[in-house]
């Protein structure tokens, strides 16, 4: 810390220097304000210690140029003043001082409101470069260059948006949209929808949008997992776009049936669920940073699910709806679900929200697409004849170190999805062993607690004690079994942990399975429910056993 002490008293300038500089303080004094304008700029002081009365420029005047010489960032300045009236202090207040400090000096007293005033200090420097940063990005997000339209166009020309029980409305701020939605179907029958808002407009967004659709289409086809498709989408943004730009996005896939939503959300707001009733749920808010920011490492792909019904309706929407302006700031979260319940209709909530914008400048791009929960009604693909029909199993052992250093289940996916015919399921394949092994991992080995989650920051302080839990994870192991039976069509799957497990008879084992249902595994034990047959506990809960039917769902 670089303190700055301005008195014309020697005798003050000696003592406060003295007590200064013993509690491990760099310290400067000047006995006038002048020379003090004049050491600003290469003393740099953290703080200034100023005295009230001087002769030539006082205090009062020397605190506004001092001010103005550290800019942005926060100078604290202590006036040094033996006056208690009034009006003095508020004129030291109105100066730019920030504190007091009364002769005599009381060491104990100085020491702690240097030591606060220094943290306002640090704070102020922090902020101020973010505050450049962000500066920084705002600076390069438009890049209006002349470029083929068709180009573009062209990177969409598979978007399934005829899909019938979709319905969307895109209104760009420019030429090129910054949003993105994207729908195709699946292999199973099943849909793959992908909403995204890129950073700036134009040009950078038709350029971000052909390797995300790229990505988005070629695995859609083949039925990639929704956490597959966004590592994907991540690894080639990450690749390609700089450093000032990212895509806030969710992907969702909306099973055959209608009935069950898997979604990733990295930065678009939470969605809106519209059940039978015209009531309102706020769903799949986002968990995840934007796509692109991350490497591949620190990328977090876990998915996540929802139960729906066929007369339920799911409301994408980007940042840019609820921002646009109102008479009084904002159309905002409230302000949406107001149109969303007087709409009987996405036609109807469309023109409902043309007339918010009309006669207002566009300030960003705006997108949302509306999404009927039936069941889509697409063909499945025929696998029948496309299986390979030599049987094997797999035992695979994972110990501590294994489970630290990284998740295997990409890998333990990625080899089954190698042989002829398992890379049509390779979606029911990862949800399934992920949901599997996360419960041994996080409730078997880490011992959490799911009942955490139930919480406001629950989330949050799940996943920090989760983090925490797992490198300082020593013992443990996970076995995992899995038997591939063509004739039957199926895949065995049995994954035991040497935690400490439960009664499944106690009254403690029902809670814990209350609070499972209740939390973000309990959703997760539902989807292995749905896409498995004979789910079961053994081993005093140490051992799960499912079979994975190789069919379209």
């Amino acid at each position: 810390m670089r303190v700055l002490i301005v008195d014309d008293l020697n005798s003050n300038r000696l003592l406060l220097s003295d007590i200064v500089s013993n509690f491990g303080y760099q310290c400067l004094s000047v006995d006038n304000g002048v020379q003090a304008v004049e050491v600003m700029g290469q003393f740099n002081p953290d703080i200034v210690l100023l005295d009230v009365l001087m002769p030539g420029l006082n205090g009062f005047e020397t605190a506004p140029q001092l001010k103005k010489i550290a800019g942005e960032v926060h100078l604290p300045i202590i006036f040094i003043t033996a006056l208690d009236d009034q009006d003095t202090l508020l004129r030291c207040l109105a100066a730019g001082g920030d504190d007091f400090i009364s002769k005599p000096f009381a060491s104990v007293v100085l020491e702690a409101k240097l030591r606060a005033h220094f943290r306002n200090r640090e704070l102020s420097k922090s902020l101020a470069e973010k505050n450049q940063v962000l500066a920084y990005h705002s600076s390069r997000v438009e890049r209006e260059h002349q470029i083929v339209e068709h180009i573009f166009q062209n990177s969409l020309a598979r978007n399934y948006l005829d899909y019938p029980h979709l319905h969307t409305y895109l209104s760009p701020m420019s030429m090129f949209n910054g949003d993105l939605l994207l729908a195709a179907p699946g292999p199973l029958g099943n849909l793959y929808v992908f909403l995204g808002d890129f950073t700036g407009h134009g040009l950078s967004a038709a350029v971000g949008a052909l390797p995300t659709s790229q990505a988005f289409f070629s695995m859609a086809e083949s039925g990639a997992p929704v956490g597959d498709i966004v590592r994907e989408i991540n690894h080639r943004l990450h690749d390609l776009l700089p450093t000032d730009m990212f895509l806030a996005g969710m992907m969702i896939e909306l099973s055959a049936s209608g009935e069950r939503v898997t979604y990733w959300n990295g930065g678009i707001p939470p969605a809106l669920l519209i059940d039978d009733e015209r009531r309102l749920h706020t769903v799949m808010a986002p968990q995840n940073l934007a796509l692109g920011i991350l490497n591949d490492n620190e990328f977090d792909s876990r998915v996540a699910t929802l139960s729906v019904t066929n007369t339920d309706s799911l409301l994408l929407f980007t940042d840019g709806l609820i921002e646009l302006s109102e008479a009084q700031g904002m159309l905002g979260r409230e302000g949406l679900a107001k149109l969303v319940q007087s709409a009987q209709s996405m036609a109807q909530l469309t023109a409902l929200v043309q007339q918010k914008m009309s006669g207002r400048e566009q300030r960003d791009d705006v997108s949302m697409g509306w999404l009927r929960c039936k069941p889509t009604g697409l063909k499945p693909k025929s696998f029948d004849a496309e299986l390979s029909p030599m049987a094997f199993d797999m035992d695979l052992r994972f110990h501590a170190e294994d489970i630290r250093g990284q998740n295997p289940v990409n890998q333990v996916v990625q080899s089954f999805a190698a042989i002829d015919g398992l890379a049509n399921f390779k979606s029911q394949l990862f949800t399934v062993i992920q949901e599997i092994y996360n419960n041994a991992v996080e409730h078997g080995l880490l011992k959490l607690d799911s009942e955490l989650k139930l919480a406001a920051d629950g989330f949050e302080r799940y996943y920090q004690l989760y983090q925490q839990r797992l490198s300082e994870l020593k013992d443990g192991w996970i076995e995992m079994r899995l038997s591939y039976q063509p004739k039957r069509r199926c895949l065995v799957i049995k994954v035991t942990d040497s935690g400490d497990g439960f009664c499944q008879q106690s009254s403690r084992a029902k809670a814990e399975q209350q609070a499972l249902t209740e939390s973000g595994f309990g959703r997760g034990l539902r989807l292995v429910e749905e896409l498995t047959v004979g789910l079961k506990w053994s081993n005093q809960g140490r051992t799960i056993e499912c079979t994975l039917p190789l069919t379209a769902q």
